[in-house]
């Protein structure tokens, strides 16, 4: 199966006080660090961006929101438009945690009659991110969205056809960049 790697980076990041996209760790971006996360796999990463966000340094395609300021499921809905033909292989800008053993793991478990394939944590709960996306959900976004509802969660939970990979690792895997204090703690969760 052909994947197209997508992250989404459209956030205002409104908590961190700055564009956390460009955070520095480790002398990389967040943004660029994801973007070699998705290098890494062959998935040929394309960046989904508000449209006052200037990201032309990265050596990928940066696309623009269809609809911007609707959070992460009106970049999804931007990606399912643009790439019609392949599963989304979508990730967020500011999980510096991430491994590609991990999203290797997601790829390797999805099936076409998935419309999303996640990951399930201990305590039950899914996660919208990473996660493989069929565009075939265009029409089912497009109907949340003019709902007024910009929910991931409650999308979700209006999907049927997920496939919920149990994953028992630790959970800083999943770690959201939303504090300029986090950076410094970021170095330290990583191997844990």
């Amino acid at each position: 199966m052909d994947f197209k790697g997508i992250i989404l980076a459209g956030g205002k990041s409104s908590r961190f006080g700055k564009d956390k996209a460009l955070a520095k760790w480790e002398g990389r971006t967040l943004l660029e660090r994801a973007v070699d996360l998705l290098e890494s796999l062959r998935l040929n990463p394309v960046v989904v961006t508000s449209g006052e966000k200037d990201y032309s340094f990265l050596s990928c395609p940066v696309e623009k929101d269809l609809i911007p300021s609707k959070g992460p499921l009106g970049g999804l809905y931007t990606a399912c438009c643009i790439f019609k033909n392949a599963p989304l292989a979508v990730l967020t800008c500011d999980m510096p945690n991430l491994t590609p053993e991990l999203l290797k793991m997601l790829l390797d478990s999805h099936r076409k009659a998935f419309k999303v394939t996640l990951l399930k944590t201990k305590r039950n709960r899914f996660q919208p991110f990473p996660g493989i996306y069929e565009p075939s959900l265009i029409d089912r976004i497009r109907k949340v969205l003019e709902a007024g509802d910009w929910s991931m969660q409650d999308f979700l939970q209006q999907v049927s056809e997920i496939n919920l990979i149990p994953f028992k690792g630790s959970q800083e895997v999943f770690l959201n960049v939303n504090f300029q204090h986090q950076i410094g703690e970021v170095s330290k969760t990583v191997g844990t």
